[in-house]
């Protein structure tokens, strides 16, 4: 369950640095069908907290990811004015 909560993670960066919120809608639908299969085999506990913990990785990561994305774009090199009549 372990690496299911950090593969969440991971793909919360990525859609924060790259995607808009309604990229997270999706992963959410795997993570259920991953969870309800996973805790099939350990317990229906073991699953919710399983599902639980990897949506709070996610949307944790996520939100990093995104302030990220808005930092370094209003942070982003700009050419100077005296370049563009040139």
């Amino acid at each position: 369950m372990l690496g299911l909560i950090l593969a969440s993670g991971v793909c919360g960066l990525l859609l924060g640095r790259y995607f808009r919120v309604y990229a997270t809608l999706p992963l959410v639908c795997v993570l259920i069908a991953l969870v309800y299969f996973g805790g099939q085999a350990d317990g229906l506990m073991k699953g919710i907290l399983a599902f639980v913990f990897s949506l709070i990785a996610m949307q944790g990561c996520f939100l990093i990811g995104a302030t990220i994305r808005v930092f370094s774009d209003n942070f982003a090199p700009t050419r100077a004015p005296s370049e563009d009549f040139l």
